[in-house]
């Protein structure tokens, strides 16, 4: 009998131990499930945020590529723009005075006549041509 008890004993010992075992390892189990559903939130967050971020990135890279496009533009009508200007300089520079006033005023206008050599001319008599 007193091997009975103590078999009884140790039988209930271990199922105690048993029951105690199974039990952390139900919580354990659900903490797993717990920190599993944690992770795949966590995960799923990181997958939002990446293909927002690669969204925006996209958007940007299209951004950056127009506003390049336009300041190129903007620069070409620039240099055209200037061109343009230089050419009209050019014409008003080139341009003739246009004959006005007295006779003497528009001898005055040509290159190859200085205004001395005008009275020197004046100054001679017919027989000196």
């Amino acid at each position: 009998m007193k091997q009975t008890s103590k078999i009884k004993g140790l039988y209930s010992r271990m199922r105690y131990f048993q029951e105690k075992q199974f039990s952390e390892l139900q919580e354990s189990h659900q903490r797993m499930k717990t920190l599993t559903a944690s992770m795949d939130k966590i995960v799923k967050t990181l997958q939002e945020g990446h293909a927002q971020l690669s969204k925006a990135s996209e958007e940007t890279k299209k951004r950056l590529n127009q506003v390049f496009e336009e300041q190129h533009h903007s620069k070409r009508d620039r240099d055209c723009l200037d061109q343009d200007i230089n050419k009209l300089f050019n014409i008003y520079h080139n341009m003739k005075p246009q004959p006005q006033g007295h006779v003497m005023d528009n001898l005055y206008h040509q290159e190859d006549i200085k205004p001395n050599s005008i009275l020197e001319n004046k100054a001679r008599s017919p027989s000196q041509y």
